[in-house]
């Protein structure tokens, strides 16, 4: 029996030199303002893809120019919560470093950067890691930015789940060290140890991989599509444990019906200090089960369908060494956006603001707050 042909992304993973690739050779090629077919795959790990502009596409081959490359770079901002000072920084790259001097905020809480030039990247990156943030695995084949209820400092309940969200995000974050040596060191980190990645392997996921924690009764950031969640369980608002729920996702290609949206699968209930074992858990089971052949069958969702609910949970468990307990019974009444103000445990209103496609330009006199979307900005935490 023939061995089934595996993507080709898990080739060029599996080539990367843990996601290196030839990234800091093509930055040096002045030539071109495009990157190597094969490092394209790879920077998304670090954050960002290659673009270039369609409209002008023709009428630069009619001028036997390439297209006209830029780049999109996504940060890793888990729950959305940054800083006043981190957003001013956040806005000057946009104004200094982009062509497009915009900033897009997305509705998995984070921000995006569009039309950047090859040789302002690094520039781009150094910014923001200036200011304590950084794009490590908002893309790629990982876990991308983690997703909680909005407004930590509604009640310590909601801080306490912000809290989680931000372990979760650091625990699964790629160890290598590619990123800051091509980015912020600019030069190959000494070391006697070998490189490993010991969460993800040398060739990671076989599919992104998203995650979100939520406060109920409030279901904003969609739980159950989501890869991997954790469902807050408190008494007296403090918090308990989680249940989780695993599988979500609600992707599917036209015309193919083995392709198709699934809503996550309950696993059970786990105790706040069990977290961080059973989304690693979750990971390396996805990473081990998942589908490396078809990318359209890689998400999780299709691993659990193909292994079964309880043989999937089992694993888990054998794992993480952690059994799960039933799921504690759980109601959410709202979903979406809550426009307006809220009181929060600070003394103080916070208020939630309709950006409309999430878009943020500088219009001088205007005043354009013209899809809802989760980045918060928060000055005490």
């Amino acid at each position: 029996m023939s061995e089934k042909k595996l993507s080709a992304n898990e080739g060029i993973k599996t080539r990367s030199n843990f996601l290196r690739g030839t990234i800091t050779d093509g930055l040096q090629n002045e030539i071109t303002g495009a990157l190597a077919a094969d490092d394209t795959q790879v920077t998304k790990f670090h954050g960002f893809y290659q673009q270039d502009d369609r409209d002008i596409r023709a009428e630069r081959k009619e001028q036997k120019l390439e297209p006209l490359h830029t780049f999109m770079l996504r940060a890793r901002v888990p729950g959305g919560v940054c800083t006043p000072e981190q957003w001013l920084s956040i806005n000057n790259i946009a104004d200094e470093l982009t062509m497009s001097g915009s900033i897009r905020l997305t509705t998995r809480q984070t921000f995006q950067y569009h039309g950047i030039l090859k040789g302002d990247i690094r520039p781009v990156i150094q910014g923001l890691h200036s200011v304590l943030l950084d794009s490590i695995a908002a893309c790629g084949d990982v876990n991308r930015n983690v997703l909680a209820t909005t407004n930590p400092i509604e009640s310590s309940l909601h801080k306490a789940v912000y809290q989680w969200a931000v372990r979760i995000s650091e625990h699964l974050l790629p160890k290598t060290r590619a990123y800051h040596e091509i980015w912020i060191d600019n030069e190959k980190v000494a070391s006697s140890e070998p490189e490993d990645e010991p969460i993800y392997g040398p060739t990671y996921l076989p599919r992104k991989f998203k995650t979100a924690v939520v406060v109920p009764p409030h279901n904003d950031v969609d739980v159950y599509t989501n890869d991997l969640g954790f469902i807050a369980i408190a008494e007296n608002g403090v918090l308990t444990g989680f249940n989780v729920t695993a599988g979500g996702g609600m992707g599917a290609t036209h015309g193919e019906p083995d392709t198709y949206p699934r809503l996550a699968s309950d696993l059970g209930f786990i105790h706040p200090d069990d977290t961080l074992k059973v989304a690693e858990a979750i990971l390396t089971t996805q990473r081990d089960f998942g589908n490396r052949e078809s990318r359209k069958h890689a998400r999780l969702k299709y691993t659990i369908d193909r292994m079964g609910v309880d043989a999937f949970r089992k694993e888990v468990e054998a794992r993480s060494g952690v059994t799960f307990a039933p799921p504690v019974p759980v109601t959410f009444t709202q979903q979406g956006d809550r426009l307006g103000w809220v009181a929060g445990e600070d003394g103080k209103h916070h208020l939630t603001l309709f950006i409309e496609n999430g878009r943020i330009l500088d219009y001088p006199y205007e005043l354009l707050i013209p899809i809802p979307v989760w980045f918060q900005v928060v000055r005490h935490i």
